[in-house]
């Protein structure tokens, strides 16, 4: 059986996508799209003719004049829409939903052979999916990042709903109430827990300058005279390998609590420097980094690229940095199936850093969360595969949203208003959420923010929550 989906011919490859993404991607379907002159979308069956699925079509049918521009962003406030009102059994976090794109002034009506819905679900997903607005809108924070206050989903509340999967889940509802021989594609809830290498030691790398600041501040902020004690033996006595007694070194604790929990953890590692200050103090080459790789290979562990802090906007740096972090992993005989990572301070442009990660043969980016909000940036918790707004083309890199970053819900200057524990509380909800769509929780945790007996005791919490286990 074949989704026919018939609708207007401007913008062919931006419907080609969505369609794709939506009915093939995500739901497993084989679909054929057709042109037709009607200025809505319509959804039939190829062997079951006499019923109709139909939605309006918003922003892939808006002018050219008005494409890419203010004049095509949505309307607010946003309307809402009651799914209610399908009498459907949907799995949604909550059965209002925000119309992004649509006719809030319809009412969905369905019969047995026909079923017609008020959300623009393709224009929706697309505006959503491909950060559609964040070309658009101008705003962004001390680091050149799109922030969260700016997007359309924190200002009209709904950035905790993975809204497009919300979409997905009425649009299939819809289409197995009309054909009910319809079967999607079977997915399993997954973790992926990673960790950007922004600082592998706090004393063996950079300057005699910065180790000497790092021990005074261990003195006068932190009053912690046994680790001052400490660092010249951490710096000078193994400068080979990580020293066991640096605070920074957490890797075998992570891999340990990982592996407690049936998880395999992700360590992404930044191989260049096209920032003196923002970037990391050491070589990817370094032996001591060097064993790390080594080390996270032979335990069954993931190892990425962290791509430096300029690289955002220059694909031939980011390239140059894959290669790096490839050349070491060849030379230490490691090997995997797929490579990507993830953008050193969420640094991301689209279509720039798209396009970066595309030509330096990365499998798939990891950069798609906001630095100062959890949530659903993109509006989905799955990969989904990557499309260049300006060349207008689907790329083969993979999209892995970021649910959750540990400084965003712990640092006081994004959303740490209450205790870590309660932090921990709001991660596992978010994880639920994801479970319940069976998409895919990601979350990033600094192997350097694991310093204190009571962040390690949060991170087991975070682990324990979201994985489910029930400990003796």
């Amino acid at each position: 059986m074949t989704v026919i989906v018939e609708a207007p011919g401007i913008r062919r490859a931006e419907r080609e996508y969505i369609i794709s993404t939506v009915l093939g991607d995500f739901l497993g379907l084989d679909w054929k799209l057709q042109v037709h002159g009607r200025a809505d979308v319509r959804i039939t069956l190829s062997d079951q003719p006499g019923k109709e699925l139909s939605f309006p079509d918003c922003l892939l049918g808006i002018d050219p004049e008005s494409w890419l521009t203010a004049a095509s962003l949505p309307e607010q406030p946003l309307g809402a829409w009651d799914v209610n009102e399908l009498r459907l059994e949907i799995p949604l976090t909550e059965p209002v939903v925000p119309i992004i794109y649509g006719d809030a002034a319809s009412v969905a009506l369905c019969k047995h052979n026909l079923i017609k819905l008020p959300v623009d679900i393709f224009g929706s997903a697309f505006f959503m999916i491909t950060r559609y607005e964040e070309l658009v809108t101008p705003d962004r924070d001390d680091h050149d990042r799109f922030p969260a206050w700016a997007s359309l989903a924190y200002k009209e509340g709904f950035l905790e709903r993975p809204i497009v999967d919300e979409y997905v889940e009425i649009l299939w509802s819809a289409m197995n109430s009309l054909w009910p021989g319809l079967f999607r594609k079977t997915r399993s809830f997954e973790i992926k827990v990673s960790h950007d290498v922004d600082r592998p030691s706090r004393y063996l790398f950079g300057s005699v300058n910065r180790f000497m600041r790092s021990i005074v501040g261990d003195l006068i902020k932190r009053g912690d005279i046994r680790r001052m004690m400490y660092a010249p033996l951490v710096r000078w006595g193994t400068p080979e390998n990580l020293h066991p007694a640096d605070p920074f070194n957490t890797f075998e604790w992570i891999m340990d609590v990982s592996e407690d929990y049936g998880l395999q953890s992700a360590f992404y590692f930044i191989c260049g420097r096209t920032d003196q200050t923002m970037d990391a103090d050491y070589d990817v080459e370094h032996p001591a980094i060097r064993a790390l790789i080594r080390r996270i290979h032979e335990r069954g562990h993931e190892i990425g690229l962290h791509p430096s802090y300029n690289t955002y906007l220059d694909p031939a740096a980011l390239e140059a940095e894959a290669k790096r972090l490839w050349a070491v992993c060849e030379d230490e005989g490691i090997q995997q199936q797929a490579w990507g990572g993830r953008m050193h301070y969420l640094r991301w442009r689209q279509p720039t850093t798209l396009a970066a990660w595309e030509s330096a043969g990365m499998a798939y980016d990891s950069t798609m969360g906001y630095a100062d909000h959890v949530g659903f940036r993109s509006g989905v918790c799955r990969e989904y595969p990557a499309f260049d707004l300006i060349a207008r083309n689907k790329l083969r890199l993979r999209i892995r949203p970021l649910i959750v970053m540990e400084c965003t819900v712990l640092s006081p200057k994004y959303m740490a208003t209450v205790s870590p524990e309660a932090a921990a509380q709001r991660i596992v909800r978010l994880k639920e959420i994801c479970e319940r769509f069976s998409g895919e929780f990601t979350m990033l945790w600094h192997n350097s923010e694991l310093v204190t007996p009571r962040r390690k005791g949060v991170y087991r919490q975070c682990l324990r929550g979201i994985s489910g286990t029930v400990e003796e």
